[in-house]
């Protein structure tokens, strides 16, 4: 089970880019809007109700599917246990053969498999068969898929804060260009993170999901004033 609170620089890279997908997301999503109404020439105090509710919502939906994904997980990874579990029961020497063949496949001698299936059968026989077999070492908790499910509502909302702080804030007239202005730093800030996350080329990095932001934006706008 993971630490109820662990440190950023502790976090795995593929965690981190989870994140960042979903602040991404909260980018996008809430600038769209926002950018839909403008385009629509919706009056100011219902762009202000529908961007923040938004916000709000958008962050609560990304919370409720996370957990959804979580609990699917730990009923799935139960099934297995279960199934595991009652094949150790009924078929003791079969899995074990399983285990020895594993291990020969990745180029350990038969006299040096069977020895390793062994020890770890010993110790905890269903343990071993899930880690080896299907790299089950941790069983989800539904601490763990509801803290997993906060941290994605989080980032959603940590990125949807920044369009719709510039709705807010930035004065009427200049709303538009302030959410595009704010969407794109953010956008650039947080592929610059992953470039350094995956040492991969930085300016390829930031020109997809900027390119991608700045086009679905744009379309919100176009949408907005070609329908309303």
């Amino acid at each position: 089970m993971r630490l109820p609170l662990p440190h950023w620089r502790d976090s795995k890279p593929d965690e981190i880019r989870g994140w960042i997908t979903e602040v991404n997301d909260g980018i996008i999503t809430v600038a769209g809007v926002g950018l839909g109404l403008a385009g629509a020439e919706v009056a100011a105090d219902t762009t202000y109700a529908v961007v923040a509710i938004n916000a709000f919502i958008g962050a609560l939906t990304v919370l409720g599917v996370k957990v959804g994904e979580r609990l699917a997980d730990r009923e799935a990874e139960d099934d297995l246990i279960a199934h595991e579990a009652q094949k150790l029961a009924i078929t003791p020497d079969n899995e074990q053969a399983e285990l020895i063949s594993w291990f020969e496949s990745k180029g350990v001698s038969p006299t040096t498999a069977r020895s390793v299936a062994d020890e770890l059968s010993a110790g905890d026989a269903l343990g071993a068969q899930l880690r080896i077999e299907y790299g089950v070492t941790d069983r989800t908790t539904i601490r763990d898929a509801w803290y997993d499910a906060a941290q994605a509502g989080l980032a959603f909302f940590i990125g949807a804060l920044m369009p719709l702080l510039a709705t807010l804030l930035a004065p009427w007239d200049w709303h538009v260009w302030w959410t595009i202005g704010i969407a794109s730093v953010s956008l650039v800030v947080t592929s610059v993170v992953l470039s350094r996350l995956g040492h991969s080329n930085t300016g390829a990095i930031v020109v997809r999901p900027l390119a991608l932001g700045l086009g679905t934006i744009t379309i919100s706008y176009l949408l907005g004033d070609l329908l309303l």
